[in-house]
């Protein structure tokens, strides 16, 4: 019977692909340095050429190295595929599930659905990552994550997508900025205000810009801020008024001074979903995430939420 590589030995070479660094797979692998120093000589000697180029100044793969890192990530995706298999014939739910949630959703949210996942579901391991949407997707596309939440609609090529719940944009301005403004509104009170939004690679930019019909005004201004909080600071100094999602705008969220208003029916909406590769075995599984955060949020909705 033939030698072959090992899974550790498959995941040391794409760990040195990504970082090019013995030092910083080692790291991302959680073993030692001479670990995976060790882990790679083994692979060269069972493969019969090396995998890696080594000098003084940079470590990088061979040419043979870079030809065999679809066979390894295919490896390693069928090896994943198994567990998850016999995981899903368990309990649901259950072990590490990877989940990453974009910065204009994770902390209004994730407060909110953690102790419910917790309680209902305590032998999940969740770990979160947060991150813009197009890094989101990468990552699911290369297995780096399991299922992401997001805002919706996004491209996002053979990955499911389960809409979960919609919510309302408002529109937050200083206090101060336009007194008589009354607290409802409509899309063409936004004409006459100059709206402040994220940097482009923002999704939220680009659905505030399409449910409020932002195209057809033109006192639209692009801050290069990559997080809400450090818009606000710009509103709450009279630069301008901003649109910001429901769950964004609860009470402890805005700092002192904004004003909220509110959209008459029907108000400009983004929808928030749940999606995950096509292909993975734990289809099921995040179906069943996904149903519990949309009661979750039901619930919430009806206690104020949003």
């Amino acid at each position: 019977m033939k030698t072959l590589p090992s899974l550790r030995q498959l995941q040391y070479l794409l760990a040195l692909s990504e970082t090019l660094s013995f030092s910083r797979a080692a790291k991302l692998c959680h073993v030692t340095q001479s670990t995976l120093s060790a882990g790679i000589r083994d692979l060269e000697a069972i493969l019969g050429q090396p995998v890696v180029e080594r000098t003084s100044r940079r470590v990088t793969l061979s040419t043979f190295g870079r030809d065999v890192l679809p066979y390894a990530r295919a490896t390693l995706d069928q090896a994943e595929k198994l567990v998850d298999q016999a995981r899903a014939r368990r309990t649901p739910l259950t072990g590490a599930l990877r989940l990453g949630v974009i910065p204009t959703i994770a902390p209004y949210l994730l407060p909110d659905i953690l102790p419910g996942l917790h309680a209902d579901y305590p032998a999940l391991d969740l770990h979160l990552r947060e991150d813009m949407t197009a890094r989101l997707i990468t990552a699911l596309d290369r297995n780096d994550i399991d299922a992401a939440l997001i805002a919706l609609p996004y491209e996002s090529n053979g990955m499911v997508q389960m809409e979960l719940f919609s919510e309302p944009f408002v529109l937050v301005q200083a206090a101060d900025q336009v007194p008589t403004m009354p607290r409802r509104i409509t899309l063409d009170t936004l004409k006459d205000q100059a709206i402040l939004l994220l940097e482009d690679g923002h999704c939220l930019r680009d659905h505030a810009r399409e449910a409020c019909r932002l195209q057809d005004h033109a006192k639209e201004k692009t801050f290069s801020a990559t997080s809400l909080p450090t818009l606000l600071q710009m509103v709450q100094h009279g630069y301008g008024a901003t649109l910001l999602p429901a769950m964004a705008v609860r009470a402890g969220f805005l700092p002192q001074g904004l004003q909220i208003h509110e959209f008459n029916a029907p108000a400009p909406q983004r929808k928030i979903g749940l999606v995950w590769r096509q292909n993975s075995a734990r289809g099921a599984e995040f179906r069943l995430l996904g149903q519990h955060i949309a009661a979750n949020v039901e619930q919430k909705s009806q206690a104020g939420y949003r």
